[in-house]
């Protein structure tokens, strides 16, 4: 295959809101986006976490496909009582053995058996960089992330790990405060601008930045901190693109809500009768902050319309799915692409949103898993979080170009692909054609959005969940519970 003149760079920014791009805080994000393409619309994958966001980057393909359903994970060939966390690499590897882990071509696998060169370099946790090439450990592509085993383990291949610890040295002590985080992303970015882009020259990156993302879940969106990591991310793209002449897609994971109410679900189940106790396994809870799954141990029918029932009651409930499909007022799993054949949950729900701004003037609130622990949150359905961050820019695209279409990190794979002259048939996400400098008129797309309604209890409880569709493609747009008055948070 001939190699394309130039490479292809992702960026993902974890947590970035497309509303904070600014000229002040980020002159080269902004300056990109009114260059380029700028995707008006831009969708997380739901839930709208960062492991979902991870695999559907990795694949072009949704939660069905791939498998990974939230933060956390439920998978009884690994622990058959609780579900654990996927930010660990360690978790997952043990998945693979023990199940297979993302049973479908990756980005990396489709690239490297064309003969061209994959690279993922993240700062992010070492779960979220392992789904971004979970075939490396068998030879496919570069993987860099400097918190696998530290100081030990930062890279595959092992000949690229040698090098790494040799010339830039471990990793730096990362958590704890926004200048650790900060300190991790300087760290990899250093790597992949002095080391792999020059020397490994792969024609397909994607570099994955992991602030604003912990410093929002601790102060907020639009707080001063997080404002500082956003403008060290954006000088980490300025020095990248300095020195190398590249195609950009730029992406983040999802958007953020402050949080300003939590419930702790798993309480709620045991004092109604419908668990047996906190650490029971006749219902698993896998919360994802602002979504939570349950997984039932006898999957009867009639135990599930007990729990959604339940949860129809609770002032603190948003929107249910199941994975039965017929339960009155709840919306079939396979509505948001999360009806996987192996580990869908029983029930999967959202809780209650709303569009007031926190202390920073900032849009987006919710109500989150009280397991969570942080002020601020993702997950949910709520356009604060579905809405993420999606530009292209450089030669392959349009120039000063606004695209109002639905797109989404399910769209990025495919994209990619055909930018690189490859077959992007057969995944979920659809090829932006419309971004192409040759491609269609952007304002010539035909899409369709139809909100979805279940109701139940007579009416008492009512649910919507809108969904655009583009060219075949479904995209969630958002979902809420009809309320007379937004849910105030516990008594």
């Amino acid at each position: 295959m001939p190699r394309m003149p130039r490479p292809t760079l992702v960026f993902v920014v974890d947590g970035l809101r497309p509303d904070s791009i600014s000229p002040e805080d980020t002159p080269t994000l902004h300056r990109l986006r009114a260059e380029g393409v700028s995707f008006a619309a831009g969708h997380a994958t739901f839930p709208t976490v960062t492991r979902v966001n991870a695999a559907t980057l990795a694949t072009g393909a949704h939660p069905r496909a791939h498998g990974i359903l939230g933060n956390t994970m439920f998978v009884p060939e690994v622990n058959p009582t609780r579900a654990f966390s996927n930010d660990d690499w360690r978790n997952l590897v043990a998945v693979e053995r023990a199940t297979g882990l993302v049973p479908i071509p990756t980005l990396a696998e489709r690239l490297s058996s064309s003969g061209a060169r994959f690279a993922a370099v993240s700062s992010g946790s070492t779960g979220s960089a392992f789904l971004l090439n979970p075939r490396a450990p068998a030879g496919v592509g570069v993987l860099v992330n400097g918190y696998f085993t530290p100081g030990t383990l930062v890279a595959y291949p092992p000949d690229v790990n040698a090098t790494i610890l040799a010339r830039f040295g471990p990793a730096p002590p990362r958590g704890g405060s926004a200048e650790r985080f900060d300190s991790a992303v300087d760290w990899a970015e250093t790597v992949l601008r002095d080391y792999v882009l020059p020397e490994l020259a792969p024609d397909v990156v994607i570099n994955w930045i992991t602030e604003p993302d912990h410093t929002q879940h601790a102060l907020g969106a639009g707080s001063p901190e997080a404002r500082a990591s956003i403008r060290n991310a954006d000088r980490h793209v300025a020095e990248i693109l300095a020195r190398v002449d590249a195609n950009v897609i730029v992406a983040s994971d999802h958007g953020f809500g402050v949080n300003t109410a939590r419930v702790d679900v798993t309480h709620e189940l045991v004092e109604s009768g419908l668990k047996a106790g906190p650490d029971s396994d006749d219902v698993v809870c896998a919360t994802s902050g602002q979504a939570m799954a349950l997984y039932l141990k006898d999957r009867a029918s009639e135990r599930v319309r007990k729990i959604v029932a339940f949860l129809q009651a609770r002032p603190w409930i948003g929107v249910i799915f199941t994975a039965q499909g017929d339960v009155e007022g709840a919306f079939p799993l396979a509505l948001i692409h999360a009806d996987h054949p192996t580990w869908a949950p029983d029930v999967l729900f959202t809780f209650p949103w709303t569009s007031a701004r926190n202390e920073f003037g900032v849009p987006g609130t919710d109500t989150g898993d009280a397991a969570s622990k942080v002020a601020s949150d993702h997950g949910s359905l709520s356009p604060w979080t579905v809405g993420s961050t999606l530009l292209a820019w450089g030669p392959a695209f349009k120039r000063g170009t606004t695209v109002r279409a639905p797109a989404g990190n399910v769209d990025v794979a495919p994209t990619v692909l055909a930018l690189h002259g490859l077959d992007a048939s057969g995944l979920d996400g659809r090829v932006l054609r419309e971004a192409f400098a040759d491609g269609p008129d952007e304002e010539q797309l035909t899409v369709e959005t139809r909100a979805h309604t279940a109701e139940a209890a007579a009416g008492r409880y009512r649910a919507v969940v809108q969904i655009s569709e583009v060219d075949g493609r479904r995209y969630v747009d958002k979902g809420w519970r009809i309320m007379s008055r937004p849910y105030p948070g516990p008594a």
